[in-house]
């Protein structure tokens, strides 16, 4: 008895020794969206932990009602009052805390549209928002003591009193200055109306391969265009007027079908005066590598493809641009064939254009679906048993219009759903469907996890990593086709029914969302199952894609 009494004592006096240094787990918060009142968009850069809200104009900023903020753990507890009015003419500061603090920061930027014109302008005003100043120009015969003021905009619509009336504001001779009050607080704006010595001139030029884009400065109401040939042509061809856009004394003309790599002579002209003559070479149009899947050869040592052939003495087939869920055979990185499913094949009984064609072809093992695939970028590695690493896109900078491929389907009903996208219910009576993702960006790979080379990081097991090129920041341009087993969407439109089971050349137009931004890489994503980066689709659907083309 008084051993074990002695073994008690033992174990409680050791117990009392012990500290309770096992750590809690890491769990980082990211935040999904933010419901902003009165935001336009909301952005959200879980990197820099900044929400950012873009608030319409006629919203006060120092009073902006937040709403909710979504974050993706249960545990994540936001900063008491975070929710509710906030002045957001400063940054607001807030944490979000799981089994640690994490600083976030709320902001707010708004924009408000601003312009200023007057009678016989040339070109666009300057709106200096910063230093609260706005310059109209005009020809060399204007008086500037007695303008006629023909638009004005400093502030909030229908929220902002004016010091000086429109009507009154007649000698620029030295400027003139007026007070914008909205939400009780005053910017003091100096209108100023300059006068210059040239009326029309050329501004900007923006060739493409076989287009572009020249902007021109002339007299609003006078007769504006543009005369352009071919460097060493001896006549001149005269733009037409519904490719030229003009507001005020701006003038923009859009030019088709020029020649890549070849150089031009412009010049415009604003009612009886004409600017000297400008030049400009257009771009290179170049063909997608390997665009047809000519080239392609044996992992060492396996029986599946990669899609180049480092022997084969071609240059665009010599190196590594597109890329499949199959891996590729770099060392250390193991794909699908590694675990005895190999989803994407070169097919030489089935083409169109050569020798062969790829065909995508999703699988299944256990229950669990892979989704055949091909790819502009390199596959980065499973994760377990349970998904797949891919790091996007090519180093690329010119600037197709569209891309036209040939692709055949072959699909069912989906026999896998393990999940789908957000506010998505889809069940077994629902078809497979193919989908491919066409993208021009500037994305940094510090921003989306890839390489320099590949800059877009996707894990297929965290739909945090997915990216919407609809959406995204960094997407210069996207387009997209969806083919169902009895038909097609192009770029979210409206289904065309058409026999997909047999090949079909499809043209996907990319839409520009900015057309002086110049891209740094180039992503398309075939998928013979759309929902695959969810584990959902047919476990036999088959997606034949050949003679891959950019148009310019």
């Amino acid at each position: 008895m008084k051993k074990l009494i002695y073994i008690i004592f033992a174990i409680t006096a050791f117990a009392g020794c012990i500290t309770n240094d096992i750590p809690y787990p890491v769990v980082e918060p990211k935040v999904i969206s933010a419901d902003i009142e009165g935001a336009e968009k909301v952005e959200v850069d879980n990197t820099l932990r900044l929400i950012t809200a873009h608030i319409a104009e006629y919203v006060d900023m120092r009073n902006v009602n937040v709403k909710s903020i979504d974050v993706d753990t249960e545990i994540a507890e936001l900063s008491s009052g975070v929710i509710g009015s906030h002045d957001l003419s400063q940054p607001c500061r807030f944490s979000i805390r799981t089994y640690d603090d994490y600083k976030w920061t709320l902001a707010a930027e708004k924009h408000v549209e601003r312009y200023f014109t007057v009678e016989g302008q040339i070109g666009s005003s300057v709106i200096d928002e910063h230093n609260c100043r706005a310059i109209a120009v005009v020809g060399k015969k204007t008086d500037i003591s007695a303008v006629n003021v023909t638009s004005l905009k400093l502030g909030p619509e229908g929220l902002s009193d004016y010091s000086v009336s429109m009507s009154e504001m007649k000698d620029f001779t030295h400027g003139l200055s007026v007070d914008v009050t909205a939400f009780g607080e005053t910017e003091s704006w100096m209108l100023f109306v300059e006068v210059t010595e040239v009326n029309v001139d050329i501004k900007k030029i923006n060739p493409w391969a076989c287009e572009a884009y020249i902007t021109a400065a002339g007299v609003a109401g006078n007769d504006n265009g543009f005369n352009y040939r071919e460097a060493g042509a001896s006549d001149w061809l005269i733009v037409d007027e519904a490719d030229i856009v003009s507001e005020g004394g701006t003038f923009v003309a859009h030019l088709r079908g020029l020649n890549p790599e070849t150089d031009y002579e412009i010049v415009a002209y604003s009612g009886s005066e004409m600017t000297s003559v400008f030049e400009f070479t257009t771009e290179s149009a170049v063909p997608v590598p390997n665009g047809s899947f000519e080239y392609a050869s044996k992992v060492k040592g396996k029986d599946y493809y990669k899609f180049y052939d480092p022997s084969c003495g071609v240059k665009d087939g010599e190196y590594m641009f597109w890329g499949s869920g199959n891996g590729e055979g770099t060392e250390g990185v193991s794909g699908s064939a590694n675990m005895g499913i190999v989803i994407t094949y070169i097919d030489t009984e089935d083409k169109v254009d050569g020798r062969q064609s790829v065909r995508a072809q999703t699988s299944q093992m256990a229950g669990i679906l892979a989704a055949g695939n091909l790819f502009t970028g390199q596959f980065a590695g499973l994760v377990g048993t349970s998904g797949g690493m891919v790091n996007f896109g090519r180093p690329w900078s010119s600037r197709p219009v569209a891309m036209k491929l040939y692709c055949k389907y072959v699909t069912g009903k989906m026999d896998i759903i393990k999940g789908a996208p957000a506010g998505m219910t889809l069940t077994k009576e629902d078809y497979d469907r193919a989908e491919i993702k066409f993208a021009l960006g500037d994305w940094d790979y510090r921003k989306y996890g890839g390489t320099k080379e590949n800059p877009v990081h996707v894990n297929t097991t965290d739909s945090r990593t997915f990216v919407d090129f609809n959406t995204d920041a960094s997407t210069i341009a996207n387009g997209g086709l969806i083919i169902h087993h009895d038909g097609y969407i192009l770029n979210g439109g409206s289904k065309v029914s058409a026999a997909t089971d047999q090949w079909v050349e499809y043209t996907i137009p990319l839409e520009y969302r900015d057309i002086e931004r110049r891209p740094t890489h180039i992503i398309i994503s075939c998928a013979a199952s759309q929902f695959g980066d969810y584990f959902t689709g047919y476990s036999s659907s088959k997606l034949w894609i050949d003679a891959v083309e950019l148009i310019y």
